[in-house]
């Protein structure tokens, strides 16, 4: 995985790199993935987008809410960056997981967020600035 990390303040970027450091060997995504982690304002605490090119590239954008806390950016990098992970495994594509439609489950019961959730939670206290 090759990650960049756009805007935000010089520690908020020190910290997400510190963050992508420790938490990419826990997932295995491999070099052919390309993830922009764009610090801006934001509704929610962060969010993803993908793209696909010919060449098989998969190109992910993160936004970041860059009004948060250092602990809840760190914590948004961890949820979304699993967010990656399950796209790449092809087990979360749009609203289907593991080609089940949830379109009509609430966002809290959709699996991929607890999955995400949970991976948020254990990794950051596996981490000690989360």
């Amino acid at each position: 995985m090759i990650y960049e990390i756009e805007n935000g303040t010089i520690k908020q970027q020190r910290i997400i790199d510190d963050a992508m450091t420790f938490v990419a060997p826990l997932l295995n995504i491999p070099d052919n993935v390309l993830v922009e982690i764009i610090l801006m304002r934001c509704t929610s605490s962060g969010c993803i987008d993908m793209e696909e090119d010919e060449d098989g590239i998969h190109s992910f954008l993160i936004e970041i809410n860059n009004k948060q806390s250092l602990e809840e950016i760190v914590a948004t990098v961890f949820h979304e960056i699993k967010h990656v992970q399950q796209t790449i495994s092809k087990r979360l594509d749009q609203c289907k997981w593991d080609g089940v439609d949830h379109s009509n489950t609430p966002y809290m019961d959709r699996p991929w967020e607890i999955e995400a959730y949970g991976f948020e939670e254990e990794t950051c206290r596996q981490w000690t600035n989360c």
